[in-house]
Order: C-alpha cells, then structure tokens, then sequence
C-alpha cells in the first residue's frame, strides 16, 4: 500500500513539473514573466498587442501577442523590440 501511495504521488509531482516547465512564461498573480528571449526580429504587422513584464519578474521584458496567437518575449533594449512597440504606440495613436 505505501509503495502505490508514493508511485502515486512521485506520477502527480512529474505531471505538475512537467506543466509548469513546458509553458513558455511562468504565470503567477501578477502576470507573466518571460524565461527565454527571441533574438530575431519579425513585421510589426504581425504583433497584435504587447505588454511590458512588471517589477514582480526577474528580468525586463516585452510579451508580444502575434496574429497567430503566439507569445513572443523580447529585451525592451533590443532594436527591433523599440521598433515594433513604437510602430504599435504609433498605431494606436491614428486610429
């Protein structure tokens, strides 16, 4: 009996980790935070929001939301990052 209660409960701590490492931010309350950052730039015309981390995340970062639903981290330092979010603030602004 104790070795099915720990087979169980070894199966239930793999399924969590597995979860929480396979996401591409980790979420906590006060929003996302970005582990891995893209290098390569990509059209604006692709971004259809984005999103500053807060103070609550290890590093600085910009979440881009893409037309296809994906979630893209850039450093807000990068070029093509100020690019994109200044295209979008001037996208917003004429419409």
């Amino acid at each position: 009996m104790k070795t099915s209660t720990a087979a169980l409960a070894v199966l239930f701590v793999s399924v969590l980790c597995y979860q929480v490492s396979s996401s591409p931010a980790a979420v906590n309350v006060s929003g996302r935070c970005c582990v891995q950052f893209s290098t390569k730039a990509f059209p604006s015309s692709r971004v259809v929001m984005y999103e500053h981390t807060g103070s609550h995340c290890s590093q600085p970062a910009v979440i881009f939301t893409t037309v296809a639903g994906r979630m893209v981290c850039g450093k807000p330092g990068d070029k093509w990052v100020q690019d994109i979010v200044n295209h979008q603030k001037d996208k917003a602004g004429s419409g």
